[in-house]
């Protein structure tokens, strides 16, 4: 290539009118089993959703989160401990374990360019159980992704009007201790995700003890993405074209 092109073609990117690489916005999401992810910004920022150690679920040594959110103290929700580095830690609700009534934290804060809230929720029926779940709500570079925790029943339309736009929905779909079927399904319609719905909390090999597994909730829907391994990539520069159901295949 001649110097002259080679110039030619830098002033035609630098001036936006070729497409440059850096143009793309990624935003990756790792998953680490149960209600366990790693969400990276295009800027580079780690967000750790409800870290875990069971078995295979784990996060590894070298996972280094600027901020780690919980959405209740259960064991499996709440391995802050088993976590690299130095993160700052987010409780929606009580830092540990409870008999006592618990209570909510509100939360609101900005970290680096994420902005982070919850809106308060039950992890049971109340009737059944007063265990409390926080929603959590991350919003960065124009993509809102929200985290449902251990939902135990639908959403009111205070709470769907608190969590607002949804983007990307995590989802738990294993039922007895959250929705499952028909009740995550009028989760999904209440919210109406704009790029991915991800299921999460199922029955695998390592999580034998939920009854229902991820092809339970995914089956007889169309647009379902099977991811081989643990992460799942968007490109934040490309318009939403409808929401896909994306589920890992990696702990079968």
């Amino acid at each position: 290539m001649s110097r002259t092109v080679l110039i030619g073609l830098i002033i035609l990117i630098v001036g936006g009118l070729l497409p440059a690489a850096e143009s793309q916005r990624i935003c990756s999401i790792t998953w680490y089993g149960q209600a366990c992810f790693l969400i990276t910004t295009p800027q580079g920022t780690k967000i750790l959703t409800d870290p875990i150690e069971l078995k295979d679920y784990k996060v590894p040594k070298d996972v280094i989160p600027d901020v780690i959110t919980v959405s209740h103290a259960h064991r499996d929700h709440n391995g802050v401990n088993t976590v690299s580095g130095n993160p700052e830690i987010i409780y929606g609700t009580s830092k540990v374990e409870t008999n006592s009534p618990e209570k909510s934290t509100p939360v609101d804060r900005k970290i680096k360019e994420a902005r982070i809230y919850h809106v308060g929720s039950y992890h049971f029926r109340p009737s059944i159980n007063t265990t409390l779940n926080s929603i959590f709500v991350f919003e960065f570079d124009s993509l809102r992704v929200v985290h449902l925790g251990d939902l135990g029943m639908t959403l009111t339309p205070e709470q769907i009007e608190k969590i607002g736009r949804v983007d990307v929905l995590m989802i738990p779909v294993g039922g007895e201790y959250t929705i499952w079927g028909a009740s995550a399904d009028s989760v999904v319609a209440q919210l109406k995700p704009t790029r991915a719905v991800i299921p999460m909390h199922f029955r695998t090999r390592v999580a034998d003890f939920l009854p229902y597994t991820a092809d339970d909730f995914v089956k007889g829907k169309s647009e379902v993405a099977r991811i081989a391994g643990n992460q799942y990539t968007l490109d934040l520069s490309t318009p939403a074209a409808g929401a896909k159901y994306v589920v890992f295949d990696c702990f079968k």
